[in-house]
C-alpha cells in the first residue's frame, strides 16, 4: 500500500511539473512571417460545377437527395504575364 501511495504521489508531481513546461517566454513568441514567393502562376480554386451537376442529376433520377459537405473543387492555374 505504501508503494502505491508513493507511486501515485510521484506521478502527480511529474504530471504537474510537465504542465508548467510551456510557460517560458518562447511559448508565446510570435510566429515567423511566411516568406513571400514571387511566381508567374496565379492558382484559383473553384467548384467543379460539371461534376456537381452530374452527381445531382444522377441522384435525382434515383430519388436520392444530395447534401454536399465538401463540394468537389478543381484547381486552375492562370499564368500571369
Amino acid at each position: 500500500m505504501n508503494t502505491c501511495i508513493r507511486l501515485s504521489l510521484a506521478l502527480a508531481v511529474g504530471l504537474s511539473l510537465s504542465g508548467c513546461a510551456t510557460t517560458s517566454e518562447f511559448a508565446s513568441a510570435p510566429a515567423a512571417a511566411p516568406a513571400q514567393q514571387s511566381t508567374k502562376y496565379s492558382p484559383r480554386i473553384e467548384d467543379d460545377a460539371a461534376y456537381i451537376a452530374y452527381v445531382e442529376r444522377t441522384a435525382r433520377r434515383r430519388g436520392i437527395i444530395v447534401h454536399w459537405v465538401h463540394k468537389p473543387v478543381k484547381r486552375n492555374v492562370d499564368i500571369k504575364d
